[in-house]
């Protein structure tokens, strides 16, 4: 006991950097100096701009209350939005993560979106009904119903496999 209290203070530092958690959480810090840097800097560069920053945005409050009469209609949203704002925060972190927003992604759901649309279109202006088997199976005679359906199945099958 009476070691460490006549340690100095380079001596507990090093006592520190022997903790595996500290020397890795040290390692991070440096892996992403560049980022901290940039983040200081942003930071301080904010905080030496605060007055004139904070001076801009109450005369456009201003403006914006002489333009509309008044700004209150933003209050209830803004209650709102702050109030879910962390319960908003994870839902984007989980859709950044979910992978919903790759391009490729995006793109299939586009072509969806607009096929649904197209034969929705067409149902509605042809009325068109399955009266049975005998006729579903003539529609697969149609390439684009067979590919379609195709399509279907193996989207089945690969919901299946992560299921």
């Amino acid at each position: 006991m009476t070691e460490v209290l006549s340690s100095t203070p380079t001596d507990r530092l090093k006592a520190r950097l022997d903790d595996p958690g500290v020397a890795a959480a040290l390692n991070t810090l440096l892996d992403h100096a560049d980022v901290l840097a940039l983040a200081a800097m942003s930071v301080g560069g904010f905080l030496e701009r605060s007055d004139t920053i904070m001076e801009s945005v109450s005369d456009g409050l201003h403006e914006l209350k002489g333009v509309t009469g008044g700004v209150s209609y933003l209050a209830e949203p803004t209650r709102r939005l702050a109030e879910e704002a962390p319960a908003i925060a994870d839902a984007a972190t989980a859709l950044l993560d979910s992978g919903m927003l790759k391009k490729d992604v995006v793109d299939l759901l586009g072509s969806l979106a607009g096929a649904l649309l197209e034969g929705a279109n067409a149902a509605r202006a042809n009325q068109t009904t399955v009266a049975g088997v005998f006729p579903a199976l003539r529609a697969l005679k149609d390439p684009d119903v067979a590919k379609g359906l195709g399509f279907l199945i193996e989207v089945s099958r690969a919901l299946g496999k992560s299921l």
